[in-house]
């Protein structure tokens, strides 16, 4: 493989796609006479032509043709090397670990992830479930970037900023006795139905002050599984519409009201990170997106 691969494919490349050498050397600001060494070298190389020269126009050979799209993969690649190096340079993170609430909105942290995802394919992004009781102690580890969490409840020594609120309330399967009920009900429906809850891990009992209304609760650390049960009628559970949107859209879940307030709580949401570990380049410009997002 010659040193200058990439740039004899990148040659060859634009040889097609502007219809000739004198296009091409154009394009990529060169001479003729480069453009075309480099062919005839890309040629040498693999053994045979690619090019069918006597048309009015070069023509790719049936070969010419087979190898095209790799010519094309190699360029990419080379790119997105090329901007990752710089990248780098100018110090950029090659990985973001994000710490993300149980509670926060899906629909808003899928559009962020997407949008940053398109301008910036070679970053590694790890994100990690988190909930009250653990997050504030996992922010100060120094092991995450930031943390998309309520943001009521700052510990000092902690910045960020508010991205809005979300409003909680009970949810439960379309077949669940209170499903079935006429609304709004009382708190007193929900004492004897069993409470699916979500907590961080074995040692804790419940992570939110007041989320408790049964007096049969059932705990995991994994919010699917609370998803789970729910859609199969075991209990109901506390969430937003966000969140569940796809249970609420397909008629599987129902979300209910309660005259009591405590079971619709607003709640605000925002993202957070520590004073003496700030973001970096990265982590910024996400945080940027989740801001316009919101």
């Amino acid at each position: 493989m010659t040193p200058n691969i990439v740039e004899h494919l990148t040659a060859f490349v634009a040889v097609i796609e502007n219809g000739g050498f004198t296009a091409a050397a154009r394009k990529l600001n060169r001479a003729v006479s480069s453009v075309s060494y480099s062919i005839a070298q890309i040629e040498a190389h693999c053994g045979f032509p690619l090019l069918h020269r006597a048309a009015r126009r070069p023509e790719l050979t049936e070969r010419g043709r087979a190898l095209y799209a790799e010519a094309r993969a190699v360029i990419d690649s080379a790119s997105r090397f090329s901007m990752h190096a710089r990248g780098l340079v100018s110090g950029e993170e090659t990985r973001l670990r994000i710490l993300v609430d149980v509670l926060f909105p899906r629909d808003l942290l899928t559009r962020t992830l997407s949008e940053f995802a398109r301008t910036h394919p070679r970053t590694r992004v790890q994100l990690y479930t988190a909930s009250l009781a653990t997050l504030w102690d996992d922010l100060r580890t120094g092991l995450f970037d930031f943390a998309l969490s309520l943001y009521s409840a700052v510990p000092s020594g902690m910045r960020g900023t508010h991205l809005g609120e979300i409003r909680l309330r009970p949810y439960c399967a379309a077949t669940h006795r209170l499903a079935k009920l006429r609304g709004p009900l009382d708190a007193a429906a929900f004492v004897g139905e069993r409470q699916l809850y979500f907590v961080g891990g074995p040692e804790i009992d419940t992570e939110r002050v007041g989320r408790t209304f049964s007096t049969d609760l059932w705990t995991t650390n994994d919010i699917e599984l609370v998803r789970i049960l729910v859609c199969s009628g075991l209990g109901w559970c506390f969430g937003t519409d966000s969140i569940l949107a796809d249970e609420l859209a397909s008629g599987r879940m129902v979300g209910l009201e309660c005259t009591d307030a405590r079971f619709h709580p607003l709640r605000s949401m925002g993202i957070v990170w520590s004073k003496d570990r700030p973001p970096g380049i990265l982590g910024q410009e996400m945080i940027r997106l989740v801001e316009r997002g919101a």
